[in-house]
């Protein structure tokens, strides 16, 4: 049997699965009978975890929302997957907030940093070696308050409707519904006045809900996507591009244009592609190193014809 602390934090693990389970359960995965179970149950209340149980001997535990936030009981693999997430959020999210010290922060910076001091050194040794060997894209999104997010979040969820007051010193009452992102940017789609308009929060300065409500809108299967599509177009070009190399190679060099890469043939490979100008298409196809050929659209290969007489010139 193991030592009762041990065996404590291996229930409270189970207990924060997110499900609910029996007694019997919880005892067969402790190995332990069910009375143990049940007093180990009982100190965990002690020290403050809501469990729950239900009525009669087929009643379950769960673990209910506390006011405060207690030990958080994860895996090793729980815990690396939680580092990652943290990472990419903190290369990616763009999300800023206020300090204790008022100063400008990345939340997702500080809890990172929060995390891997709360978890034991073998485990930190493993995430940090794979954090350092992610690859995030170049690209920064564009930095928000990450209250903002919160506030229209919540508004969204509670169906009130949310004030914005714009850089530019307007303001506009909207139904908040989606928080969006999209190409490094934060956009929150909202109706005002019957119709859908999506909204660039890094051009809103701050963010009130008003006692205003609604009822939340419900798309029909695919339409919000369509509608999300309508608003906020792809400017980009598809491109299509065969390839005498090797797939690695090619989705190296177009790694930030959402590559998709197959096999044609032994010694070929076709790249779909969304690219933000052909001329930086035409400029990548030449760094792959093998011969390749357009496939769509022509105007690319217009593009290339260009670029190889401005290098045989140069």
């Amino acid at each position: 049997m193991v030592h009762s602390t041990e065996r404590l934090f291996s229930l409270l693990s189970c207990l924060q699965s997110g499900r609910s389970m029996s007694g019997r359960e919880l005892a067969a995965r402790l190995e332990v009978d069910v009375r143990t179970v049940r007093r180990d149950i009982a100190r965990l209340r002690e020290m403050g975890y809501r469990v729950d149980a239900g009525p009669g001997p087929h009643g379950a535990y769960e673990l209910r929302a506390n006011t405060t936030m207690p030990p958080l009981m994860l895996s090793d693999e729980e815990a690396v997957a939680l580092v990652v997430g943290m990472s990419l959020a903190t290369a990616r999210s763009g999300l800023v907030g206020t300090g204790e010290d008022t100063r400008v922060e990345d939340p997702a910076r500080t809890a990172l940093g929060k995390m891997l001091r709360a978890i034991p050194r073998p485990l930190v040794a493993t995430c940090r070696r794979v954090t350092e060997a992610l690859t995030t894209s170049p690209e920064v999104t564009i930095s928000v308050d990450a209250s903002l997010l919160a506030t229209l979040a919540q508004g969204a969820e509670q169906g009130r409707t949310a004030v914005l007051e714009l850089c530019d010193g307007t303001t506009s009452e909207v139904q908040p519904y989606r928080l969006l992102l999209r190409r490094r940017r934060w956009y929150l789609l909202a109706r005002a006045s019957d119709s859908w308009g999506i909204h660039r929060l890094d051009r809103v300065r701050s963010c009130a809900l008003a006692q205003t409500t609604f009822v939340p809108y419900a798309f029909t299967p695919g339409r919000e996507a369509e509608e999300i599509e309508r608003l906020l177009p792809d400017p980009r070009i598809q491109v299509r591009i065969r390839f005498e190399a090797e797939a690695a190679a090619v989705v190296d060099r177009f790694r930030n244009a959402e590559p998709e890469v197959v096999q044609d043939g032994p010694a070929h490979v076709i790249l779909t592609a969304r690219v933000d100008s052909l001329e930086w298409a035409a400029m990548l196809a030449t760094l792959v190193g093998g011969a390749f050929t357009v496939l769509e659209p022509n105007e690319l290969k217009q593009r290339c014809h260009t670029l190889a007489r401005r290098l045989a010139n140069a």
